[in-house]
């Protein structure tokens, strides 16, 4: 029974271990655009992604916590597994470690990463129900870790500014589900051609795509 509750330990702590890490990917490498787009349509998903985007380093900070507490737990349950399984230095124990160190490396570092940063909108969303429970259950660590990582490092407002690259982004790729009418897409073309020939972005000159 011992045994049993050490390997379900050992998989859960992978498993939110691998959810952590591609998180992390996806939402430092998710289009905000996109997010942004989407949780207008009316994506419930899109609008939790997007409000853990507004406060990203709190973000990063809970899964950081989240993905400690699970390496942590996925050691223990191992060495305990591998202490239970097997005489202390022998080679079937040397073996167990470098299968438990590859293991956690491939599975809860490797591919999630890898994962998630071909397809960092949809797998976002993905998991996006999943990190919000995270979230909560996390939130009192991750507020202890913000207010001691602000008496060390003061945080500073950072203020995010659209580019054309990310207006010509969402017009090229839409295989992740972004979807634009014409009248949105004919915006756009038009913003992106005034800041090419540095003209002034008025009202009435985005309004002249419309004619």
């Amino acid at each position: 029974m011992t045994v049993f509750l050490l390997v379900v330990s050992a998989i859960l702590a992978l498993a939110l271990a691998a959810l952590c890490a591609g998180a992390e990917t996806g939402y430092l490498s998710v289009s905000r655009e996109r997010i942004l787009h989407l949780a207008h349509e009316g994506g419930r998903k899109a609008a939790l992604v997007q409000r853990a985007l507004r406060d990203l380093s709190r973000t990063m900070t809970m899964l950081l916590i989240g993905n400690n507490l699970a390496s942590v737990t996925y050691s223990a349950s191992t060495a305990a597994l591998s202490a239970s399984l097997f005489a202390e230095g022998s080679i079937g124990s040397l073996i167990w470690s470098f299968f438990a160190a590859f293991t956690v490396l491939y599975v809860s570092e490797f591919m999630p990463k890898l994962l998630f940063a071909a397809r960092p909108l949809r797998r976002t969303l993905y998991v996006a129900d999943a990190v919000e429970v995270l979230a909560f259950v996390l939130k009192p660590l991750t507020f202890a870790a913000m207010k001691f990582t602000d008496l060390f490092m003061p945080q500073k407002e950072q203020k995010y500014k659209l580019t054309s690259a990310d207006l010509l982004r969402i017009l090229q790729d839409r295989k992740d589900g972004v979807c634009l009418s014409d009248l949105e897409s004919a915006l756009i073309t038009r913003i992106i051609v005034l800041r090419v020939k540095n003209k002034p972005i008025t009202p009435e000159a985005i309004l002249s795509a419309l004619r």
